[in-house]
């Protein structure tokens, strides 16, 4: 059974035309005035808590209510949260004027757990022992392929039935892995094939902080002189459409090109769920860097694109601890990590992607071996900090580093 909440796999969807029961009409009018009153109960917890509640939040809140006034089956009221909080949100981003938000729409999104395809028909379980069936358009041309996977959910209007499933995951994880540290100007990469460090990739991002910059200069500008409501609005709305295209734009090339360069791979990345929600002590430009950079989209295409499985690790760390002995690092600077067991400065960005492919590598259950050590020594003066000198690319330049025996142990 599919958690209430989330769910993972591709996604592979039929849709079609019905006429509803009289008994589905009276659910999906019982579901919006459910959604309406999840919506109010979502406005009092934003002003007493400060911020707009999770669907779990709401659904401790209002299920006594749902279960007292309603007898439907339990699962019911998690579609009900979910669609009043995604509505909430949508409300606080986009007001347009409106004071309060309200669900107008008969449609509701039911889990797995309501749903069964049976001779035919799907069954909706509307009570306990009590269901609803609606007949299946089997002459779409994808059903009997796509009826072979599990029901992910049914989207149900009075108009329309979308049936959506979940086609297996079965990408694989290849020997040779790559691990990424995704920064806001560039992608540090660590290549790690055969348990042997192959050397260290750069992408540069620079274009799509430039393009952020850009716009974001450009919509002051508007803010400050112009002055007619109407046109500013406007003039807003274009500037933000035309970031978003150019940002999208760059974010395809970008994994495009790295999933063409390394078809054999797979990309080790860092969990970076939530990472805006944090509480650190962030500097403004930082923070608004942080809130810009749209690393869950480049995510999601560089999954989609790979013909390989993604690996996400824990991000804890990956920029204070050293990869090679251990120890805790230290920042001079923010490009610098200094390690002073290894009495090295190291290149922060570099260092933190060769911590994320070791622990690609322990999350696979193939931890670095002690065999392969012998190929950092030769590929560490890429990890190195090198100040930009005319005439240097950058790290890499410098005397090869040289690890002693009792550092390099301490990887394995």
């Amino acid at each position: 059974m599919s958690h209430a909440w989330s769910s993972s796999g591709e996604k592979r969807t039929i849709w079609w035309y019905y006429e509803p029961s009289g008994q589905i009409v009276d659910y999906l009018k019982d579901m919006r005035d459910a959604v309406h009153y999840g919506l109010l109960k979502s406005e009092e917890l934003r002003r007493t808590n400060g911020k707009i509640p999770s669907p779990i939040d709401l659904r401790r809140e209002i299920k006594p209510w749902f279960d007292s006034t309603y007898g439907y089956a339990k699962h019911h009221i998690n579609p009900v949260c979910r669609s009043a909080v995604a509505i909430f949100r949508s409300f606080r981003k986009n007001r347009k004027g409106k004071r309060y938000p309200e669900a107008r729409k008969l449609s509701m999104r039911l889990d797995s757990e309501l749903v069964k395809l049976q001779d035919g028909f799907i069954r909706i379980t509307i009570r306990p022992q009590e269901y609803e069936y609606i007949p299946v358009n089997g002459k779409h041309a994808k059903y009997s392929e796509y009826s072979q996977y599990r029901i992910s959910e049914l989207l149900l209007t009075d108009r329309k039935v979308v049936l959506s499933f979940t086609k297996p995951d079965q990408k694989e994880i290849r020997e040779k892995k790559i691990g990424m540290d995704v920064n806001f100007r560039n992608l540090s990469m660590t290549v790690i094939n055969d348990g042997n460090v192959e050397g260290v990739l750069e992408e540069s991002t620079g274009n799509i902080v430039k393009v952020q910059n850009d716009y974001s200069r450009r919509r002051r500008k508007v803010q400050k002189h112009v002055m007619n409501p109407r046109k500013r609005q406007r003039k807003l709305r274009e500037a933000r459409g035309r970031q978003a295209n150019r940002v999208k734009d760059a974010l395809h090339k970008t994994s495009a090109k790295l999933v063409d360069e390394n078809p054999d791979a797979t990309f080790v990345v860092e969990d970076l769920t939530n990472i805006r929600k944090t509480s650190h002590p962030y500097g403004e430009k930082l923070r608004t860097y942080l809130n810009r950079w749209p690393y869950a989209e480049f995510l999601r295409m560089l999954e989609y694109k790979s013909p390989n499985k993604i690996i996400k690790v824990n991000p804890g760390g990956t920029s204070s601890e050293c990869p090679v002995c251990g120890e805790k690092v230290k920042h001079p600077t923010w490009k610098i990590s200094r390690c002073e067991n290894c009495d090295r400065d190291y290149d922060r960005d570099r260092l933190a992607s060769l911590a994320i492919s070791l622990r690609g590598l322990d999350l696979c259950g193939d931890p670095f071996p002690v065999s392969a050590v012998t190929s950092v020594p030769s590929v560490m003066d890429e990890y190195l900090y090198v100040r930009k000198q005319p005439g240097l690319s950058g790290a890499g330049s410098t005397e090869a580093a040289y690890v002693p025996n009792k550092v390099v142990h301490k990887i394995a």
